[in-house]
């Protein structure tokens, strides 16, 4: 998706509808990237988001959950001190640039009023976000500071004064006139002459060109026929959020009350992704090794495993050394002999010259035993380390299909496991909360789906029924899933089976085999990781995964 100079001119205008006139009371920044400012307006609280992503850079209203770090950051520290309690008196673009400011006013500790504007410059990796002292232009703070040696063009630090971003001197297409587009169809010649054209844009805007449709139509619907939508562009595939539907270049379209519930809808998974990888990189990159480690450590066992498969030819050459020993002479570097278990076919064996016959015999018997001595010892070791791999992808594979609120829990299950270190200074009180995430079908049963494997081996093996009913996707990694219900009908088996294949590795498959069982099918073998069982009897179903079942099925 490109969030471009015509996006952002839809977006400043729902943003000036929705906010402009309320008062800032919450100023947050729940990632590095990102900041969170709670506005209220009309009687409502709402929650602006600033992203200076490199790959999500936008600004919207958001309802996506977030969870707040304990610790408030330098920049968080500067905006509370100055904006605290600022009215917004609106948003403006710049032009027809992807910069958005928003002017403030708010009262010190005097009482004196002050004005500050705070900008977003929406542009890829160089996205950044900057409170300005109005009065004097300079930067109070910005949240991503950029020393002179790696910025030549404008200063990016506290006391700096603000300058814009190099100007690409192009026109802006909301003051261009029909003869502006004489002659241009080709959407490269669009995106050199006009600013604020992304790619998406560009397409359609060019196709339509093409067919001598009104330009400055098209340019006011971004103004005055704003429909909110999520699409699929013709060209690769992929989802695409436009201020209104691309009929020309896009097709099979969602639409939304608002830009911001498009964006939110858009965003939920790539953002959810990346928020909870911000929060637990470190953690990741640290399984991941260990997980290399196991995965070379089970190639070795294998290898090992399968050389034994020789020992048995070790025990006969000893066991034919043994009878014929007579025809066996020293300093011999290999002797043929007759196989009396297969028809006597001839054996053909190597000798070590040095070692008298009876020696090479025993040389044989022992390599023999030295490999079986080693097959409980290997098989033992593969045990252990698959149990390892399994566990290790399944708390990977959580991760993906998580919610940011569920990564404390999923912190605590490696804690727990010894693959995270406590580090008591850091260690945040335990908040008491009800285990696994709760649902209800559309016939009314309630069920329960686990969020990390602790919570999973709560619901299975301690606070379930024996004669409820248990779901698990099929042979990958996923939530355990508790249908509490004794004899569930089947629209309500099927619904929670499409959450369980939902929260799994699958979920962005379709026709995802689900099995399930009661609860009294199911055991936990001893000293198995977090999350493992083992069970018989199961019914297995084809379901799809659907993230719109799954938020109609989610109790308050």
């Amino acid at each position: 998706m490109s969030f471009d100079g015509m996006f952002t001119h839809s977006m400043v205008d729902e943003l000036n509808k929705e906010l402009a006139g309320g008062r800032i009371s919450k100023i947050q920044q729940p990632f590095p990237n990102e900041l969170i400012l709670s506005i209220r307006s009309n009687r409502k609280s709402k929650n602006l988001l600033l992203s200076a992503h490199p790959s999500y850079a936008r600004i919207q209203i958001t309802e996506l959950p977030f969870e707040n770090p304990a610790k408030p950051s330098t920049f968080v520290m500067s905006l509370r001190k100055y904006i605290t309690s600022a009215i917004v008196h609106g948003f403006r673009q710049v032009d027809n640039d992807r910069i958005v400011m928003i002017d403030l006013s708010a009262k010190n500790e005097l009482g004196d009023v002050h004005e500050y504007t705070m900008v977003i410059e929406i542009m890829s990796r160089h996205s950044n976000i900057f409170l300005i002292n109005k009065e004097t232009n300079k930067i109070v703070d910005l949240i991503k500071r950029v020393y002179p040696e790696n910025n030549s063009y404008r200063g990016l630090l506290p006391n700096d004064d603000y300058v814009l971003p190099p100007s690409q001197n192009k026109e802006n297409p909301f003051k261009s006139t029909i003869g502006d587009f004489q002659n241009i169809t080709d959407k490269n010649e669009l995106r050199e002459k006009f600013e604020g054209l992304g790619v998406d844009t560009a397409d359609e805007f060019s196709a339509l060109l093409s067919k001598d449709k009104d330009p400055i139509e098209f340019i006011y619907q971004f103004k005055n026929g704003v429909s909110p939508t999520v699409q699929k562009l013709n060209k690769n595939g992929k989802l695409s959020v436009s201020a209104f539907p691309f009929e020309e270049t896009a097709s099979e379209f969602v639409k939304y009350e608002s830009l911001s519930q498009a964006l939110d809808n858009y965003y939920v998974d790539s953002a959810r992704i990346d928020r909870i990888e911000q929060q637990t990189k470190s953690i990741i990159s640290r399984l991941n090794i260990v997980l290399k480690k196991d995965k070379s450590k089970l190639k070795k066992l294998h290898e090992q495993l399968e050389k034994t498969s020789i020992m048995d030819k070790y025990n006969l050459y000893g066991e034919l050394l043994t009878t014929y020993m007579s025809q066996v002479n020293q300093g011999e570097s290999s002797i043929t002999l007759p196989n009396y278990y297969d028809n006597n076919s001839d054996v053909k064996i190597k000798l070590n010259p040095e070692l008298s016959p009876s020696k090479n015999a025993q040389s044989y018997y022992k390599r023999y035993r030295k490999l079986q001595n080693s097959i409980p010892h290997i098989e033992e070791q593969t045990e252990i380390t698959q149990n390892e791999v399994d566990y290790l992808e399944s708390v990977l594979a959580s991760l993906e299909y998580a919610d940011v609120h569920d990564v404390d829990g999923i912190i605590e299950e490696l804690i727990e496991s010894g693959y995270v270190k406590n580090r008591g200074k850091n260690k945040k009180k335990k908040k008491k909360r009800v285990v696994g995430e709760q649902f209800k079908t559309t016939n009314g049963i309630e069920f329960v789906v686990g969020k990390n494997n602790i919570e999973n081996d709560q619901l299975t093996m301690k606070l379930s029924p024996k004669n409820h009913y248990w779901l698990h996707v099929k042979d990958i990694p996923g939530s355990h899933v508790i249908l509490k219900s004794s004899e569930p009908d089947e629209q309500s088996i099927v619904e929670a089976a499409s959450v369980a294949a939902y929260y799994s590795k699958a979920r962005n498959s379709s026709k995802v085999p689900v099995d399930y069982l009661q609860v009294k099918n199911i055991r936990k073998p001893n000293g198995a990781k977090p999350g493992y069982v083992i069970f018989e009897g199961q019914t297995t179903i084809l379901v799809d995964p659907s993230r719109e079942l799954v938020e109609k099925l989610k109790e308050d």
